[in-house]
């Protein structure tokens, strides 16, 4: 527990400065980190769990989900715009990350081609399939936290997630009674998910007037049911797929929490449908 404690507040603490420096002095330094750890993750996901070894699957995917980042992020398609001249970013971003990901659908194809002999069903459809979703879904995470008022919205999905977790696990561990999904996390009752969501429409209310966001504030707590609900299928997913791999975590780069996809389950199927909100001005 006291390992777990360090790493969450180191966390915290490298999390803050990265997002302050961002804020203070480049988007780009929060860009440039969310895909460093999107490239972690992909390579967890890829070389722990499924079990692939083939270096240039490995290095093509991390390359792939790193570049995606960047591509996606605002301050990014600004730069791109200003060298097209002046052509509109949307259509730029658009382009490009149509094209990197037949490009790497391609790449994948040869890698799987070249490593036929080794490579089961799963390899393949892992390698060929998965850092796509695992790309836009930490892109996406990159441009909520670039918007305007991209700290009201970490938040927002910090309490969809961690908030979330928190209350179902405190609800749980004292009044849960009836299991939520046994045969892949035992832990978890129906009683704590629910739990968990009044937590998290506590914690709306309280984000929407401190950031004085009343305008939206009813949309943003009936939102926050389905949101919390995705969170946990996100959680269960993430679950599903390590104990079909039969692992207890992703991967050791934080001490006492796993590796980044066991912090990031959550937030990574949420991430990309709060931005699609966003986008159409409803949170």
């Amino acid at each position: 527990m006291k390992t777990r404690i360090i790493s969450g507040v180191v966390m915290i603490i490298i999390t803050a400065a990265v997002i302050a420096a961002g804020m203070l002095i480049n988007p780009l330094i929060i860009t440039a980190f969310i895909a460093f750890i999107a490239a972690v993750g992909i390579y967890e996901l890829l070389h722990n769990a499924a079990g692939v070894k083939s270096k240039a699957a490995l290095i093509g995917a991390c390359a792939y989900v790193a570049l995606m980042v960047f591509a996606i992020d605002g301050s990014t398609g600004a730069k791109l715009q200003a060298a097209f001249d002046g052509a509109h970013s949307a259509y730029i971003k658009l382009t490009f990350t149509l094209a990197l990901s037949v490009i790497y659908f391609i790449y994948s194809a040869a890698v799987t081609l070249k490593n036929h002999e080794t490579f089961t069903l799963s390899h393949i459809a892992f390698v060929c399939g998965m850092p796509i979703p695992i790309a836009f879904a930490f892109s996406s995470l990159g441009v909520v936290i670039n918007h305007e008022h991209g700290l009201y919205y970490l938040f927002m999905l910090l309490n969809f997630s961690s908030v979330c977790d928190m209350g179902a696990y405190f609800v749980g561990s004292t009044v849960g009674k009836h299991k939520l999904c046994p045969n892949i996390s035992p832990h978890k009752t129906v009683e704590g998910a629910v739990g968990g969501i009044i937590s998290s429409i506590i914690v709306t209310y309280i984000l929407g007037f401190s950031f004085s966001f009343e305008k939206n504030l009813t949309n943003a707590v009936i939102l926050t049911v389905p949101f919390c609900i995705l969170g946990m299928i996100g959680d269960l997913f993430a679950s599903a797929i390590k104990r079909a791999a039969g692992i207890k975590d992703y991967g050791t780069i934080i001490p006492g929490h796993g590796g980044i996809l066991d912090r990031f389950d959550s937030i990574l199927m949420t991430a990309p449908l709060l931005y699609l909100f966003i986008a159409l001005g409803v949170i």
